[in-house]
C-alpha cells in the first residue's frame, strides 16, 4: 500500500500520511509523493482545499526518517539544511491547506504543519521540535514558528526540545481548534467545506495577502539561516544525532566545531 493515501471527497483532497508503524516518518519516498500529489491538488480546478492527516491514532507525523537519515548521512548524501521554509511545496501552493493533527508533531512532522494554513488537532495531540537532541537545526521552524508564536515561547521549545501540550498550542496561537479525535476529521471537514464554499478568487486574493505579510523578509531570513546551518555542520553532531538514534543509544555531542586558526 502507498505510504501516501489520496481521497478526493467533493471539492476536499484528503491526503492521509500512511506509515503508522514508523508513527507516520517522513522518508524522502513519501516525500516525494507528497510533492507530487500537493502539486495535482493545486492544478485541479476541481479542488479547493486540502486536508493533510496521519493515518493511526497516535502520531500526524513524527518528523524525518532518522535511520534513513543515518544511512544517507553515512553514505556522503545531502546533509539536512533546508533548501526553503517549505515542504513538499504546501506553503507555496495558492489553495488553502489545513492540518488535521491526530497525536503527536514533532521535528519535521511539526514543520510540515506549519506548512498548512490551518491547524485543528485532537486533545491527545503534542508538539515539539526536538532537532536540538539530535544535532540538527530545524530549517522550517526556525523561520516559521516565531511568525505564529510569541518569540518567548517559541524560543523555550526550540531550545529545550520540551513538549507542547494541545492545550497551549491553542493558547499560543499554533492551533485554531482543538477538538477529540473522533471528532477531529469531521471538524477538518466542516472547516474545509466552509471555505470551498467561498469565492475561489476572493479566497485566493485573501490567502496571497496574508501569506505576504506572513513572509515579509522570510528569504532573507532563510538565506541567514542556510549560513548558520552549514556552521553547525561543521561540529559533525549532525552525524551523531541520527547515528545514535539508530542504533537505540544517547548521542554524544561534540563541544562545538574545530577552530579554523588552532595549531595542532
Amino acid at each position: 500500500m502507498s505510504d501516501l493515501l489520496v481521497e478526493k471527497r467533493g471539492r476536499v483532497s484528503v491526503l492521509t500520511i500512511n506509515r503508522p508503524e514508523s508513527l507516520n516518518a517522513l522518508s524522502v519516498s513519501l516525500l516525494t509523493e507528497l510533492t507530487e500529489a500537493i502539486a495535482d491538488f493545486t492544478r485541479d480546478p476541481a479542488q479547493r482545499v486540502a486536508i493533510i492527516t496521519g493515518a493511526g491514532a497516535k502520531a500526524f507525523s513524527a518528523g524525518a526518517d532518522l535511520k534513513e537519515m543515518a544511512k544517507n548521512v553515512a553514505s556522503g548524501h545531502r546533509l539536512p539544511v533546508s533548501a526553503q521554509p517549505d515542504i513538499a511545496g504546501i506553503g507555496d501552493s495558492e489553495k488553502p491547506t489545513i492540518a488535521a493533527i491526530n497525536g503527536l508533531a514533532v521535528a519535521a512532522g511539526l514543520e510540515l504543519s506549519l506548512c498548512c494554513d490551518i491547524r485543528i488537532c485532537s486533545n491527545n495531540a503534542w508538539f515539539g521540535v526536538l532537532e536540538v537532541k539530535r544535532g540538527i537545526l530545524a530549517g522550517v521552524a526556525v523561520n516559521v514558528l516565531p511568525r505564529l508564536m510569541p518569540m518567548g515561547a517559541v524560543m523555550d521549545l526550540m531550545l529545550s526540545g520540551d513538549r507542547l501540550s494541545a492545550d497551549d498550542a491553542f493558547r499560543l496561537g499554533l492551533v485554531q481548534k482543538v477538538t477529540t479525535p473522533q471528532d477531529l476529521m469531521d471538524e477538518a471537514m466542516r472547516k474545509a467545506d466552509m471555505i470551498a464554499s467561498n469565492s475561489p478568487t476572493a479566497v485566493w486574493g485573501t490567502k496571497m495577502v496574508l501569506k505576504y505579510w506572513r513572509n515579509a523578509l522570510l528569504a532573507e531570513q532563510h538565506a541567514y539561516y542556510q549560513a548558520v546551518a552549514h556552521r553547525v555542520l561543521l561540529s559533525g553532531d549532525v552525524h551523531e544525532g541520527p547515528r545514535a538514534f539508530a542504533e537505540n543509544r544517547e548521542p554524544r555531542f561534540s563541544n562545538g566545531w574545530p577552530d579554523p586558526l588552532a595549531r595542532n
